[in-house]
């Protein structure tokens, strides 16, 4: 059993490790950035150590200050919950050379599945459909040759991005070169890796997401995922299961999830995502980390998927089979809206409903991380239920002292589109 752990990450998902982590006697060190010194995670820790300033490259993302820290707590095990480093080989080798088990599977599966153009090629040669698309582009020219042979519209999408981040829709020609180098830019702003592909857009599509976890012998399904509703490529509502899909491309989903994995040795949690188009699942990436939407999973297979997932990283067994999904979960991302207001004065929440929130009233949002201010999860017997109990829950948040997309939320749950579950990717929200 792990005795000591080091979350290299901030915020929500920070708390929701420390209380997994807390279920297992686990005790916990918080890393935080200078203007996260007041935070409620750093507090809920057993122990903290700052790990530099505001920006992320020089916290968050700094692989050598964050393997300091752990060195001088002596840990035995760091977790990077999503974003920021949680898929970044060079930072898992640099933990095993130091002894430290990272939390996730080994370098080099890292490196071929956390990859987007690498796992693309390893499912052509697993026989997983994939979308029409390039290898990665290394200049100029390959990038204008490439473009006029997959067609507009077309998505520029960065090797190494995540959370909607690095993934960038050109329609025409003229927006192609400015379109790469804003990808190039956010990627290696957010993931220290500018690299970059192609892929064809396709229309009209629903985004299907199967959530796996190994232990390096057997691999187990804990079932799916819809999260078709997403803004800017950045993800907004997400529910379990999708209900669009029949019983057997439900089983043809499952099987084209275990063929990418098979024979692997995949050992923690995984989302192996696709685009659903004209009845024909299309593998889009692989992440493997933990998702911010695990919340509807948890509820819909009744686990604790991020204990689950520090007792397969200590060695424990899974079962190999799909488990069964029970009711309807919907999550709601709320986020900040930019403005000149950034202090919360007020942050109320229905007490029968589950919330995942790294801030309180009181807390100054900072400008230098992802604008993800809680999520919101319902659960029921049924879809038709789940959304009722969100749609009362949302009437029932108050917030002040801050902007936040609440407002958007609410009209989005009341929709007929959204009720009548006829959105895709391209839904204008």
């Amino acid at each position: 059993m792990f005795r000591k752990i080091l979350i290299a990450n901030r915020g929500e998902v920070a708390e929701r490790i420390i209380r997994a982590c807390q279920k297992l006697n686990i005790q916990t060190v918080a890393i935080y950035s200078t203007v996260d010194a007041q935070s409620r995670f750093v507090e809920l820790a057993d122990e903290k150590i700052c790990i530099g300033p505001a920006l992320a490259k020089d916290s968050y993302l700094n692989r050598e200050s964050i393997l300091m820290a752990a060195l001088s707590l002596n840990v035995d095990a760091i977790h990077p919950g999503y974003g920021f480093l949680s898929e970044d080989a060079h930072f898992s080798q640099m933990c095993t050379e130091c002894d430290i088990t990272f939390i996730g599977p080994e370098v080099a599966l890292i490196q071929q599945l956390a990859d987007k153009d690498k796992s693309r090629l390893l499912a052509i040669e697993k026989g997983v459909p994939v979308i029409p698309g390039s290898d990665l582009i290394t200049s100029n020219e390959e990038l204008i040759e490439q473009a006029n042979k997959i067609g507009f519209p077309l998505l520029i999408k960065a090797s190494h991005g995540g959370g909607g981040k690095g993934i960038r829709a050109v329609e025409k020609k003229s927006d192609l070169l400015s379109g790469a180098e804003i990808v190039q830019q956010e990627a290696t702003a957010s993931f220290a890796e500018g690299s970059f592909y192609l892929e064809k857009k396709l229309i009209n599509a629903r985004h299907i997401e199967v959530q796996i976890i190994g232990d390096g012998y057997h691999v187990q399904v804990l079932g799916n995922r819809d999260c078709s509703l997403q803004n800017h490529r950045q993800k907004v509502i997400e529910e379990s299961p999708s209900v669009v899909l029949t019983s057997d491309q439900q089983s043809q989903l499952y099987y084209f999830t275990r063929q990418l994995i098979k024979n692997l040795h995949y050992v923690g949690l995984g989302t192996v995502e696709f685009l659903f188009a004209n009845n024909q699942f299309y593998f889009l990436e692989m992440n493997t980390r933990l998702q911010v939407e695990h919340g509807v999973t948890e509820e819909t297979v009744n686990m604790d998927v991020v204990q689950q997932q520090l007792l397969v990283a200590e060695g424990k067994e899974v079962l190999n089979n799909d488990v069964e999904m029970n009711g309807h979960a919907i999550e709601c991302r709320l986020s900040l809206i930019p403005s000149v207001k950034t202090k919360i004065t007020r942050f109320d929440f229905p007490k029968d409903i589950r919330i995942e929130t790294g801030y309180r009233v009181g807390d100054t949002i900072s400008a230098f991380y992802d604008g993800l201010l809680a999520k919101i999860i319902c659960h029921a017997e049924t879809r038709e239920l789940a959304i009722l109990k969100m749609q009362n829950s949302l009437e029932l948040i108050y917030i002040s002292g801050i902007k936040t997309n609440l407002t958007q939320l609410k009209m989005i749950i009341k929709s007929q589109e959204f009720i009548e579950n006829t959105i895709s990717i391209d839904s204008k929200i």
